[in-house]
């Protein structure tokens, strides 16, 4: 049996609930608070490298305090683990409502731009 599909139209697709999926649409909130947008992820989770990489020891090689997003400072050590990056990434996308644009399963294989 074949189920219709709806197709939902958006003004922004972001590809990706990694870091820079993220606070892409955490600006875009702000920035254009009248665009609808969706994030598309790949994967059943948020966090990018910092949930696919699970091996022990795994931590930034960068300062937290500049790796971080402006709108939500890091306060923990300048050198931080994958796990406190992905619960960083987890308030970020509860304390500006993600969850609800985050689309999980979704791979994109290709992209096309028409102006027509």
């Amino acid at each position: 049996m074949k189920t219709k599909q709806s197709a939902e139209q958006y003004d922004v697709l972001i590809i990706g609930a990694g870091v820079s999926g993220l606070g892409a649409a955490c600006h875009l909130q702000r920035a254009c608070p009248d665009r609808t947008f969706v994030i598309l992820e790949a994967r059943e989770a948020i966090g990018g490298t910092w949930d696919l990489f699970r091996y022990p020891g795994i931590r930034s090689d960068s300062d937290l305090h500049t790796y971080g997003y402006e709108f939500k400072p890091w306060y923990g050590k300048p050198i931080a683990t994958a796990p406190e990056i992905r619960n960083y990434l987890d308030e970020v996308v509860a304390e500006n409502g993600l969850a609800a644009h985050i689309r999980f399963g979704h791979r994109v294989s290709q992209a096309a731009w028409s102006s027509a």
